[in-house]
């Protein structure tokens, strides 16, 4: 009977959270790099951007019981890991064009996670969505990294959970960019051609 109860007042617990708003400790990894020099000599216009339609990042729980899930920092990180991706390629950052061989503009386009109730599991979903739009001289190149993942659980997610999930699928989405071999190529390239989005 004890045994019973004490688990009773933990699925409790845990469903409780479905009322609680939730804002995410965003913690980003710096990509891995496997080229540090294929960048030197190309001094890069960067800019990092939001364009999410909408800041929130979604809700826990499902149905009545749905709370808002969120994020302060995440433009921080993003940005700060995206910036250390192109200096630790060797790509020398500058500030305005004239000054530049190339640019990149890398914006987060999506960021959002969302629970869904099943009849015996919840499922915790996170979807992103990065976008990277670039020019050297009259050529452009154009690109998108996706991560959509879904995992099956018995309860909402904790905040733990719900922090752990968003950032393997941010770090996921990021370590896409930073493998765009085609996308240093243009970046370098002095006579770089049209790029063509990649799957």
């Amino acid at each position: 009977m004890k045994k019973s109860l004490s688990l009773l007042s933990a699925i409790l617990l845990v469903s409780g959270c479905a009322f609680t708003p939730h804002d995410v400790n965003t913690t980003l990894l710096q990509p891995e790099v496997t080229d540090a020099t294929i960048g030197e000599g190309t001094a890069l216009r960067l800019r990092v951007l939001d364009e999410r339609d909408n800041t929130a990042l979604g809700n826990r729980g499902a149905g009545v019981s749905m709370a808002e899930v969120s994020s302060t920092n995440v433009m921080d990180e993003f940005t700060r890991v995206v910036r250390q991706g192109f200096e630790s390629k060797g790509y020398a950052l500058v500030d305005n064009a004239a000054d530049a061989d190339a640019s990149a503009d890398v914006a987060l386009r999506s960021l959002k996670f969302d629970e869904t109730s099943g009849f015996w599991t919840v499922g915790a979903n996170v979807n992103v969505a990065i976008l990277v739009e670039a020019e050297r001289g009259a050529n452009d190149y154009k690109n998108d990294y996706r991560i959509s993942d879904e995992e099956r659980q018995f309860a909402i997610s904790t905040g733990d959970g719900i922090d752990d999930s968003i950032n393997a699928a941010l770090n996921a989405a990021i370590d896409k960019l930073f493998k765009d071999e085609a996308l240093d190529s243009f970046l370098t390239t002095e006579e770089a051609g049209s790029g063509a989005p990649q799957s």
